[in-house]
């Protein structure tokens, strides 16, 4: 409601909340409220009902425990209209603010500190070199036709990841522009956080897209798809590892010469020494991002 430029439409879905938030967000004039009976993992069932519902060219999303900055739509807008017209996704920088209040400023350094627009090859390149994706969700604006194109949040085989895997589909149709302008907060501190929670011990479902794109990419980019599954895949069973042992099959399609060091401790995290070896992984981890 705060921001500089406004909204054309405001949809609040509430994915069977226990609070008055739905109630509270119905008493702002403008907002349509949308209901779901049954609540859906990761939020992505809630989020493709909105999409679906809105009738806007784009879309932007914010989590109930995320922070816009008050030009965050105006910002979005300008990047809209001077983006080439094949552009589907559209993010801007944010800060992190983490438990005890640690606040980690500037996360959209990966962009280079310059707005730009990603072909696709260059968008996974982006993604390989800054260890993350190189959006996120709460500060993306994203084409809706696009979002419907690429098949809207996996909210019927995915579980965590989900988010990631849709901009990844959206990217291989058309550009993603990039601006490292800060307009949006992520608080990494909440309770009730999807992130926060366990993982599922089977194969990331980014994967699975991963090997349907790797069939229709040309050689040079599916050397790049072939790095991202290995590098998702690892980061997976290093946070499956601190709750559980790692199955074999979240990791069954990790190439071992691409990184065989990784897939050493892979091998380990299948072990009864899996604890010790989560750790150690975590530690390359560390290595990795400094190097």
């Amino acid at each position: 409601m705060r921001q500089t430029a406004s909204a054309a439409e405001i949809i609040v879905v509430d994915d069977v909340s226990a609070d008055e938030g739905p109630q509270i967000a119905g008493r702002y004039p403008g907002v349509q409220v949308l209901n779901r009976s049954k609540p859906g993992p990761g939020g992505y069932a809630a989020r493709n009902l909105g999409i679906r519902s809105a009738r806007s060219d784009h879309i932007a999303f914010l989590d109930a425990d995320d922070e816009w900055a008050e030009n965050h739509l105006e910002t979005m807008g300008a990047m809209i209209r001077a983006a080439p017209r094949d552009t589907v996704l559209f993010g801007t920088g944010y800060d992190e603010v983490h438990p005890g209040g640690h606040r980690i400023v500037d996360v959209y350094r990966r962009s280079g500190g310059a707005q730009r627009s990603l072909a696709f090859p260059d968008f996974v390149r982006a993604w390989l070199d800054c260890g993350e994706c190189p959006v996120w969700t709460s500060a993306i604006v994203a084409r809706r036709s696009a979002l419907l194109e690429a098949g809207l949040f996996p909210e019927e085989r995915c579980r965590r990841g989900g988010d990631k895997d849709l901009w990844l589909r959206m990217a291989g149709q058309g550009k993603v522009q990039l601006n490292p302008v800060q307009t949006a907060v992520y608080f990494k501190d909440s309770q009730n956080m999807v992130t926060a929670l366990a993982h599922d011990n089977v194969c990331h479902c980014m994967v699975e897209t991963i090997l349907a794109m790797q069939e229709q990419a040309p050689r040079s980019t599916r050397k790049l798809l072939v790095r991202l599954a290995n590098r998702e895949t690892f980061q997976y069973a290093l946070r499956t590892a601190k709750s559980q042992r790692v199955r074999h099959a979240s990791w069954k399609h990790f190439k071992p010469w691409h990184n065989p060091l990784q897939f050493a401790v892979l091998l380990g995290l299948s072990s009864p020494l899996c604890r010790p070896l989560a750790r150690i992984g975590m530690s390359l981890k560390k290595l990795s991002a400094r190097g």
